[in-house]
């Protein structure tokens, strides 16, 4: 009976690790390279550039630390 359960455990350690690289490839309305880290497709378009949220957010925080 344990041998089943372990083959259980590794089918699903499989099903969620296809998930997790399903997940990390950026979905992203524009085409364009992110302004900040230039990466795949970005998610806004700020000040004549494309962005992703999670950059858009640091470089504003960090331009509000200039002024």
């Amino acid at each position: 009976m344990s041998f089943d359960m372990f083959g259980k455990k590794e089918e699903i350690k499989e099903n969620i690790s296809e998930e997790k690289n399903e997940a990390s490839v950026p979905q992203g309305k524009y085409s364009e390279p992110c302004a900040l880290c230039g990466k795949g497709p970005s998610d806004k378009k700020w000040a004549g550039n494309y962005w992703h949220k999670k950059c858009l957010r640091r470089a504003k925080k960090g331009a509000m630390k200039m002024v």
